[in-house]
């Protein structure tokens, strides 16, 4: 099993690839997408769509409980953003986004542990 750090790096990867459900509504447009080759600079995701799915509900749960801590996950993971940059976004001093996403990663690990023993 994946830690929590992992998950949301390859969670965040995901996300940006457009990867998974598509975002689009015309089946053409989904199927023409997936067949051409992207000039991503990105690695690409090494996540299944079932694990970046259940990562994306734990985020939602962490989002209605402590939304400041979720906020800082979906900037610094979806967008690849460094401490300062998520910092002054959200408006806090760099050292308290490291706490808060120190407080996702225990949060993300506690959800897959309870997975794992249900």
């Amino acid at each position: 099993m994946r830690d929590a750090e992992e998950l949301l790096t390859q969670w965040g990867r995901w996300s940006r690839q457009q990867v998974g459900v598509p975002r689009c509504t015309s089946p053409s447009y989904v199927l023409m997408r997936d067949n051409v080759e992207q000039m991503d600079s990105l690695p690409a995701a090494c996540i299944t769509d079932e694990e970046a799915i259940m990562v994306d509900q734990i985020v939602a749960r962490m989002a209605k409980r402590y939304p400041k801590t979720a906020e800082c996950v979906v900037i610094f993971y979806r967008s690849d953003r460094t401490l300062a940059e998520v910092g002054r976004i959200v408006g806090e001093p760099r050292l308290k986004v490291r706490e808060y996403l120190i407080a996702a990663k225990g949060y993300v690990e506690a959800y897959m542990e309870m997975g794992v023993a249900a």
